[in-house]
């Protein structure tokens, strides 16, 4: 049984994982700033992770008897500014570059320090995005901190080789930040239409899909051993 640790379970993949980890029998502590889930093996806390001012109430306790493995997804992100340089919001840039990297980066100094004393396996995933290994038009935001978020990892494993450490890309996947996509404006974010139509054309991942190739990368540790993986590449086993 494992117990999970993990950010944006409000809703999309962070709620998705969260509900594929109870069903699945283990217990889990949610971070967001509001609370979608009823299980009496869910706990949630309420928080503001783009607010410093705001991290007092996180913990990583709850641990009990039956627990052999703890687990810490930072999944919470955001776009932030989809512009050029230029006109980017600076309060929305840095609200996002707080979400996307110096959260996780935080959350897992955390995770790592409150359990320092307990020799159980850990695991920290971050979830990333291919935008973190090419540029976007007017995803400077974005593409910056999911960049930052992938060497973070890279390097939080060097410096911690007894902990399991991955920065996963999910794809492209039906989530309301996908909805935010396609409601920008094409005068700010030139490549628009293909997003669009990667809705119309039914070739967003879904939610579910994602959670469950997650959990599979998780209970499968000798099947990935590198840093940065790609869930595209990850083929389900057939029931």
């Amino acid at each position: 049984m494992k117990k999970f640790y993990i950010t944006g379970t409000s809703s999309g993949i962070g709620k998705a994982l969260a509900e594929a980890v109870l069903e699945e029998g283990h217990y889990v502590t949610g971070f967001a700033r509001r609370n979608t889930i009823s299980h009496p093996r869910y706990r949630h806390i309420t928080v503001d992770l783009s607010d410093l001012d705001d991290y007092s109430g996180i913990g990583f306790d709850g641990l009990r008897e039956g627990i052999d493995e703890v687990v810490l997804v930072n999944n919470a992100g955001s776009l932030g500014s989809v512009k050029p340089v230029a006109h980017i919001n600076p309060r929305r840039t840095a609200d996002a570059y707080h979400l996307n990297l110096v959260a996780p980066s935080l959350l897992s100094k955390l995770f790592l320090e409150n359990l320092s004393e307990s020799d159980l396996p850990k695991t920290i995933i971050n979830i990333s995005s291919g935008a973190g290994s090419y540029p976007v038009k007017s995803w400077s935001v974005y593409c910056a901190s999911k960049a930052g978020l992938d060497m973070f990892s890279e390097v939080l494993k060097l410096d911690h080789p007894e902990v399991r450490c991955h920065a996963v890309s999910p794809g492209i996947v039906d989530t309301e930040m996908q909805g935010e996509i396609r409601r920008t404006r094409a005068e700010d974010f030139p490549d628009l239409q293909r997003f669009v139509e990667y809705k119309q054309n039914d070739e967003l991942s879904p939610v579910s899909e994602v959670a469950q190739k997650l959990l599979h990368l998780i209970n499968n540790p000798e099947s990935f051993p590198e840093v940065k993986i790609n869930l595209r590449h990850i083929d389900l086993p057939k029931s």
